[in-house]
């Protein structure tokens, strides 16, 4: 789910720290982790292989993609976005949108395809972003699709000049979340998903995180803490 990846900044998997307009020009990213999770739930059974290409114009506009097996029956994620992001002096504001593509969709016999919208607003260490999309298909198939928005805040601090601090929170609602937490056994129509972590910068463009993430679906099948670890290298184009 790509930049859905807006969660994927310093954060592993899922939380996006800063938008790729940062970085003028284009810069690609591959990494190995030992679990890929979205929005507090697990989409592997095992590690994950992601990367991704960015490209970000100086006037602030950004285009890029995202890959990664995924192993809920869905083949290989393949997310696409594109936005504009600036600064007003030291406030920064995005807005943008993804698509989220599923290359074996069909032989799950199920449309998982989803389109979001976001706008995001971040200032110093803090970043919020909210997603909006009109039909969800991330758990349900499209026969049951409906909307729902996910609010995420993240924040990092340099603990030195190698390692930040990073941390999330996000809120999951809407008709498609209810229907989703229904289905899994939860009285909810909501949930929230947290997670800590820190990321490490190596030489050669090498950064190595380690993350705990958990939600408060308290009748999920894996309600324990997932440590997450990860090594992934960035590098210009």
């Amino acid at each position: 789910m790509n930049f859905k990846k807006a969660m994927m900044g310093t954060l592993i998997g899922a939380a996006t720290l800063a938008s790729p307009a940062a970085f003028a020009g284009a810069t690609g990213n591959v990494g190995a982790f030992s679990e890929y999770m979205f929005r507090g739930i697990e989409q592997t059974s095992g590690a994950a292989v992601q990367g991704g290409l960015d490209y970000a114009h100086d006037s602030g506009f950004y285009a890029g993609t995202w890959a990664s097996n995924n192993s809920l029956g869905y083949g290989t994620e393949v997310d696409v976005y594109g936005g504009f992001a600036t600064k007003l002096g030291d406030v920064g504001f995005d807005i943008g949108a993804i698509y989220y593509w599923y290359s074996e969709e069909d032989e799950a016999s199920a449309d998982l395809n989803t389109f979001e919208g976001y706008v995001g607003l971040s200032f110093g260490p803090v970043a919020v972003k909210y997603y909006y999309a009109d039909e969800a298909n991330f758990f349900l198939d499209a026969e049951d699709s409906d909307e729902a928005g996910y609010l995420l805040g993240t924040l990092a601090l340099p603990i030195n000049d190698s390692i930040n601090f990073t941390a999330s929170v996000g809120f999951y609602d809407g008709d498609e979340v209810e229907t989703f937490l229904a289905a899994i056994g939860s009285t909810d129509d909501t949930y929230m998903d947290y997670s800590i972590g820190l990321a490490k910068t190596l030489d050669g463009g090498l950064t190595f995180t380690l993350q705990l993430i958990d939600t408060d679906i308290e009748t999920s099948e894996d309600d324990e803490m997932k440590a997450v670890v990860g090594i992934k290298k960035s590098f210009e184009l």
